[in-house]
């Protein structure tokens, strides 16, 4: 099908396009997801998922993005056959779609203006936020782009028989993968509208073929069922069950999000985030270009059609994400910049037809100017976005979520909420072979039974979102916190009891060496319960008794247990985590309260000597 599109593309065309994309992947390339993600912004709360899934064969969240997932899975096999490792091998699945993207962007193009050099500028497109970003990790936008660009193709492309089965059939696969690509139907109606409806007499037969071409488009929905019945390692929801599947299917959970719009503040609010975004992603200047150029485009006969469709197409993802979608969608936002894009070709070539009769000194200094501003442009994409998106693909909370995970006890169940830390700890264990160790669930687990039956940790930072209260009404009952290993907290039925003790006081203490780190052990006790909260302090020493390293914390247990909701002559384990310092001698500790003035006075105050080889 695409030969005919891409014939008599002489090499001197494609060499614009080539150096252009070469230049982009070496500002890709530096920025490409290498490390487990770790990053919660709202672009990266699903490439930790995506990132396990393309490498087990599994299934992701609603809509479940079946086709993406199976060529994914295919290209990752593939990919670490030739020695990629598994966290990288599905960014660079992105990264493949994306140039493919740009390809056939390219390829439209030139079909639109026929000049390489000119052709070649819609490489730019590659810098703005949200396809740069979607190029570099592991998610599902960069495929729809490109099957965006080429259902453009199609349409506007050059002569192609049976133009509209192709765009029914492209289309199909295209709302499969993304809802959102039904919202551009018109414009691609538009499009192929001549061809759709003449002759009169075969329109019928010929909206049935239409039909059953996209419909089949959704046949790899198959793929969901058919997993979760082989009994794929990471299976999203029950896709094995008749409504579960349709769960996926139409997406149920993200309903929330659609038609929510109830309020002329709530519109503005959603109008306000949804033009930050694209100002964001194409600068006021490019945006204002863009749409400058769609309107040269439409005055001019030549280029009248493609700009109405590409018009029509922005103009109704628009209007759809404002009035009727409540969060920021990247399908939408990338079918707006898409054509704003070709914005900028119409205008260009609006520019070269204005100039094509004038003297060469003329067309040269304009040309200049134009090649400054351009050059102006794409530098200030490159500063706005590269350390944008160096953070997020660099973040390392998911590789320190993992080491803590590591320090789960053996046989533990660990409890993270679903999201990028559970992620990472999902994907060391399913993918790189980890942590077989612990048994992992997220906050819809059964707790009442995981409770009773062994024992359950969860990260201290747990309870901000998720707070004792949260738990007894889970599991039932009272609960009991206590430290598991440093940063992990003990969920338990029933306290621990000490031995009888005459007031306030430590009945255990111990320090454990480990490669980066001391760890300090200490149970505390009370035979009654406190009158006031006291606060920890763990202060690591050096020989000269100066402060080399603390581990202070408002109360025991990371925060979590404050002495006035001990029971009387309960046991409260604790455990604190101080580095390996070189010069460490001592290790100072106890409870403290801060006075009146602002001074703090010591309550219990204990030493023991740091044995640990430096």
């Amino acid at each position: 099908m695409l030969l005919p599109m891409i014939d008599r593309l002489r090499l001197s065309r494609l060499l614009p396009f080539a150096i252009a994309a070469l230049a982009l992947l070496a500002l890709y390339l530096p920025v490409l997801q290498t490390i487990p993600n770790g990053s919660d912004h709202y672009y990266m709360v699903d490439v930790g998922e995506t990132q396990i899934v393309l490498n087990v064969w599994g299934t992701l969240h609603a809509t479940g993005y079946p086709l993406y997932v199976m060529t994914g899975n295919a290209l990752v096999a593939l990919l670490r056959a030739l020695g990629v490792a598994p966290a990288t091998a599905p960014g660079v699945v992105s990264l493949i779609w994306s140039l493919v993207a740009l390809g056939l962007m390219f390829a439209l193009a030139l079909r639109l203006g026929g000049r390489a050099w000119i052709a070649a500028v819609i490489v730019a497109f590659g810098l703005t936020r949200t396809v740069w970003i979607h190029a570099v990790i592991a998610e599902v936008y960069s495929f729809g782009l490109a099957l965006l660009a080429l259902l453009y193709l199609i349409a506007l492309g050059p002569p192609l028989r049976g133009r509209v089965y192709w765009l029914a059939l492209t289309g199909g696969i295209a709302v499969a993968q993304h809802r959102a690509f039904a919202v551009i139907a018109p414009a691609l109606v538009l499009a192929a509208w001549q061809e759709l409806v003449l002759p009169l007499r075969r329109l019928p037969v010929r909206l049935v073929a239409c039909l059953l071409l996209g419909l089949s488009g959704f046949l790899p929905y198959l793929y969901l069922p058919l997993r979760a019945h082989a009994g794929a390692a990471w299976v999203y929801g029950e896709p094995g069950t008749w409504s579960g599947f349709w769960d996926q299917f139409w997406g149920r959970e993200a309903s929330r999000f659609i038609g929510s719009i109830d309020s002329v503040e709530a519109l503005l609010a959603n109008i306000t985030s949804i033009n930050t975004v694209l100002l964001t992603d194409l600068t006021l200047p490019g945006l204002l270009l863009g749409l400058l150029g769609l309107a040269f485009g439409i005055r001019n006969r030549h280029s009248r059609k493609p700009a109405l469709v590409l018009a029509l197409s922005a103009l109704l993802s628009y209007l759809f994400h404002i009035t009727l979608y409540s969060d920021i969608l990247s399908a939408l936002i990338l079918q707006i910049t898409f054509s704003l894009a070709f914005g900028w070709l119409f205008l260009i070539e609006a520019l070269a037809r204005a100039l094509q009769h004038r003297k060469r000194a003329v067309r040269f200094a304009a040309f200049a100017m134009a090649a400054a501003i351009a050059v102006v442009f794409v530098g200030a994409l490159v500063v706005q976005n590269q350390p944008f998106i160096e953070q997020l693909t660099g973040d390392r909370t998911g590789l320190e979520t993992i080491s803590l995970a590591e320090h789960t006890p053996p046989g533990a169940t660990l409890m993270i909420p679903w999201g990028s830390r559970h992620f990472a700890v999902g994907f060391a264990r399913d993918v790189l072979g980890m942590l077989d160790h612990l048994q992992l669930v997220d906050h819809k687990a059964n707790f009442r039974d995981l409770a009773a039956d062994g024992l359950l940790v969860t990260p201290e930072y747990t309870f901000y979102n998720h707070p004792v209260t949260w738990w007894q009404e889970q599991i039932g009952a009272p609960v009991y916190l206590s430290a598991a290993a440093p940063s992990l907290v003990q969920i338990s039925l029933t306290p621990e009891r000490a031995p009888a003790v005459n007031a306030l006081d430590t009945i255990d203490s111990a320090i454990e060496c480990h490669d980066d780190a001391i760890w300090l052990r200490v149970t505390w006790a009370s035979p009654q319960t406190p009158e006031a909260d006291l606060s920890v302090f763990v202060h690591l020493l050096d020989d000269n008794g100066a402060v080399i390293a603390q581990a202070d914390q408002s109360a025991p247990v990371y925060g979590w247990r404050p002495l006035t909701g001990w029971l009387p002559g309960e046991a409260v384990s604790d455990i604190y985590a101080l580095p390996a310092a070189t010069g460490a001698s001592t290790i100072r500790y106890g409870l403290y309260y801060q006075r009146p003035d602002e001074s703090f006075e010591n309550v219990l105050e204990y030493e023991l000597p740091v044995t640990c080889a430096a």
